[in-house]
């Protein structure tokens, strides 16, 4: 899989890069995390992003990377790996099509500056000869975010991100949590 390098120096090619890689992706970010956030304060509204069931994705993982696609390993912090579930697995089965979801629901990054997440979905291979091997299945860019070292206005989520995010929450198991008001 070729590695696309994304500036976030203009925010209209960003915008224009992130379009892309978004629509083509096979996970979908359906809770953006915030345009601003405090360094050191966690992120609302929480990252939730979703992929069909049949996709096949053992775990979905995010990671900060900086204006020049450089993933830093060390300044984001909180549930950084997860696996995706239904919202009623009741009603899910093999047979049937459903969506399941990751939530990121404690997410911080450590120091001031320009980042955007890196979404990660990743597939076990247990058939390798060299044994158990993680395969990068499919990817996605956030939105830019700002980190400043001053408190910062608690974003609103959209009203579709608000519905999905009360519907999570009132299914439990996502530890989605409410807004810092």
């Amino acid at each position: 899989m070729a590695r696309t390098l994304y500036t976030l120096c203009s925010q209209d090619a960003y915008k224009t890069h992130y379009e892309a890689r978004h629509a083509a992706a096979m996970v979908t970010i359906e809770v953006q995390p915030p345009t601003q956030v405090q360094a050191g304060a966690v992120m609302y509204p929480p990252l939730v992003i979703s992929s069909e069931s049949n996709d096949g994705y053992d775990f979905i993982q995010v990671a900060l990377i900086d204006s020049y696609g450089r993933v830093l390993g060390d300044q984001l912090y909180g549930t950084l790996t997860t696996s995706g579930k239904s919202l009623d697995s009741r009603s899910a089965s093999r047979s049937n099509r459903t969506t399941e979801y990751s939530v990121f629901p404690d997410l911080i990054i450590s120091y001031a500056g320009t980042y955007a997440l890196q979404v990660n979905a990743i597939r076990m291979d247990y058939a390798s000869p060299d044994g158990p091997v993680a395969v990068l299945a499919a990817s996605t860019i956030t939105a830019q975010i700002n980190a400043y070292d001053e408190s910062v206005a608690t974003e609103v989520p959209s009203s579709n991100e608000q519905t999905l995010l009360r519907r999570l929450r009132r299914n439990g198991g996502f530890g989605v949590p409410r807004s810092p008001r």
